[in-house]
């Protein structure tokens, strides 16, 4: 048991230590109480360490998303959800899906992925390319200035409007991508509470990240 715990230890890096002694603890706990004294008894209980591992990492992840957001942790938020993600990702990946609608559920979130990377790009791709074509403009603009003075001020006129239009326009293209990364995340969690069920430990008493 003590191998299987140690291992489990090691893996919870991203956790702060308070978090990380209060999951270990709870896990020892369990396994000392139910008498699972060899590593293999500990893997048929719990699954490996890797997996409950990655279970806990996302719970946690989730936990936080969930508490009241500070003004600190708002700016963080986007960076949060991505991390979120991917935890409940490699949660999802380490967990058998074997039932229909398991399977089911994992295509639907592939697609969903891969619906919402194509629209960051999308939009991402609109902003430069709108960015680049204005100071085209502008740079063309000021060329012209010493040969065709009503021509460069068009082209310059024409910059100046759309970088203008560009910087008033970002915090709309900000909350449009940040929109896409919380609509993900929100999936993600639901497709993760229906595709990660509880393990035994957690069945059997509060587990430490709910």
């Amino acid at each position: 048991m003590n191998d299987f715990i140690e291992e489990f230890r090691a893996l919870l890096g991203q956790l702060s230590p308070e978090e990380r002694d209060e999951a270990v603890d709870f896990y020892t706990e369990y396994l000392q109480d139910g008498g699972y004294d060899s590593y293999d008894d500990c893997v048929r209980e719990l699954g490996t360490p890797h997996q409950l591992a990655r279970k806990v990492l996302a719970d946690y992840s989730i936990r936080t998303l969930n508490e009241p957001a500070s003004d600190g942790s708002r700016k963080k938020q986007p960076k949060n959800d991505v991390k979120t993600i991917w935890l409940i990702v490699l949660a999802v990946l380490s967990t058998p899906v074997t039932i229909p609608l398991a399977l089911g559920i994992f295509g639907l979130s592939i697609g969903i992925f891969v619906t919402a990377f194509g629209v960051i790009v999308g939009l991402l791709g609109l902003l430069f390319g709108v960015m680049f074509g204005g100071l085209g403009s502008l740079v063309i603009g000021i060329g012209l200035l010493p040969t065709d003075a009503w021509l460069g001020l068009l082209y310059t006129g024409t910059g100046l409007m759309i970088v203008g239009l560009i910087v008033m326009m970002t915090p709309v293209f900000s909350a449009a991508f940040n929109g896409v990364i919380r609509g993900v995340t929100n999936f993600s969690r639901w497709a993760y509470r229906k595709l990660v069920p509880k393990n035994r430990a957690e069945k059997h008493g509060r587990g430490p990240q709910q």
